[in-house]
């Protein structure tokens, strides 16, 4: 039977079920059933949809989701405006200058991720501080890749520091403590990432190289080679209890073969205390050691980094050997309204704080308010290279007005060994989703 006869007797059937008669086909219904019917056909016939519809949804960000799960996406972004003030002995602002109280917008980022089609997912984010769009995160990945898990190819962060890798979101204090010099945050390459032995611990290994805000790389830029492995040996009480402890090392080949780290007292309107300035250099090493314990609404944290650099020497530099230099920070925190800190134990990271009760006015909901303290130190002596001591004590409050939003307040005691102190009373707004 050829397709006419084939769309005539379909027509004639829907005619009799529809409950059509010979009038109606004659006065044009049947142009109508015929292109009715063959619409149908072609959806038997197996041809893709027009479009995917989609649900949006609230969930402390923008949600996109297909009716079967399949396509997911969320739009998000955050905003941290910064406001502080100094106080500092003269014999420190003789040698690293004059320290200028102000404000400052510390990012203003924009991200669109998703997962496609269950097994797919992507990542780009920028940052708008500055006057530019600052590129962050830029992949596109896999999952449930056997025996590997997630590969991910794009610009992403290293493998290295829980700091780092946990989002400056979700940090107790303002800026992370003092050995964070030693990160390099976003480069291009590859990543793979598992969480195992039913997510209570998680491997994973990068090869980065290094690139500029934009994500470009000349020829001579090198490859950074980064692992990390963590173990979580107690998760109990509904994630109310948990310890964390990792582990990471990364190998770096600097640019130009030049070495260089610095960093200002946990302040993002300070400027730097202390600085190495170029170190002749053609590897360097990095190792760092994680670990939290949380009961309830109590929590302690402490890294600590080294980093070992190869020395080349140079008519200028007339050195050889190794350069050691280490850092670490510990610290405590409580939440006063009894909340805790939540883990992400996919990754080995930190999660978003959920406050008991939103902040709704007077007697209905005070939000959650979490005091935290912090000792932080950064060594970057070790002769021939005398980059400078620099100790910092912190004190933090921070007051989560709902799962988005919060007001932080910190003061640091910044010691810059054998130069002299400063205060530092600076504050945050900060909303994310």
């Amino acid at each position: 039977m050829n397709n006419g006869h084939t769309y005539l007797a379909a027509l004639l059937l829907s005619a009799a079920l529809h409950g059509l008669d010979g009038t109606a086909l004659a006065q044009g219904g049947a142009n109508k059933r015929l292109e009715a019917l063959e619409t149908r056909m072609e959806r038997l016939e197996g041809r893709p949809p027009s479009g995917i519809p989609l649900q949006t949804s609230w969930q402390n960000g923008i949600r996109l989701q297909s009716e079967d799960g399949a396509v997911r996406l969320q739009l998000g972004g955050r905003v941290q405006a910064d406001f502080a003030g100094f106080d500092a002995e003269s014999a420190l602002e003789e040698d690293i200058g004059d320290l200028q109280s102000g404000t400052k917008m510390r990012r203003a980022r924009v991200y669109f991720s998703g997962t496609l089609y269950e097994y797919s997912h992507f990542r780009v984010e920028y940052d708008f501080l500055g006057g530019n769009a600052n590129l962050r995160d830029a992949y596109i990945g896999v999952t449930q890749v056997p025996f590997l898990g997630t590969i991910r190819v794009g610009r992403m962060l290293e493998f290295y520091s829980l700091e780092q890798l946990s989002g400056n979101s979700f940090h107790q204090f303002m800026e992370r403590g003092l050995p964070a010099a030693f990160n390099e945050y976003w480069n291009n390459g590859i990543g793979i990432q598992n969480a195992v032995l039913d997510r209570r611990a998680t491997w994973a290994v990068g090869a980065l190289k290094r690139t500029d805000n934009f994500g470009d790389a000349g020829t001579n830029s090198e490859h950074n080679v980064s692992a990390r492995v963590t173990v979580a040996p107690v998760y109990r009480n509904d994630g109310r209890t948990w310890m964390h402890l990792g582990a990471a090392t990364v190998q770096r080949k600097p640019d130009n073969k030049e070495y260089a780290v610095g960093v200002a007292p946990e302040s993002s309107l300070a400027p730097r205390f202390v600085s190495t300035g170029p170190i002749p250099s053609d590897r360097v090493n990095l190792v760092g050691l994680e670990f939290v314990a949380t009961h309830g609404p109590a929590s302690i944290q402490a890294e600590w980094h080294q980093a070992r650099v190869d020395l080349r020497e140079t008519e200028e530099f007339p050195h050889s050997g190794t350069a050691t230099l280490d850092g670490y920070y510990v610290y405590a925190s409580y939440f006063l309204t009894g909340e805790h800190r939540t883990y992400n134990r996919q990754t080995g990271t930190f999660g978003r704080t959920i406050p008991r009760s939103n902040f709704r006015g007077e007697g209905h909901g005070g939000g959650a308010w979490e005091v935290a303290v912090r000792l932080s130190e950064l060594d970057l002596n070790d002769d021939p290279v005398d980059g400078g001591r620099l100790r910092d004590w912190t004190v933090g409050v921070n007051w989560y007005l709902n799962p988005n939003m919060r007001l932080m307040w910190n003061y640091v005691r910044a010691d810059l060994k054998d130069v002299g102190d400063a205060n530092i009373y600076q504050m945050r707004a900060q909303f994310d989703f």
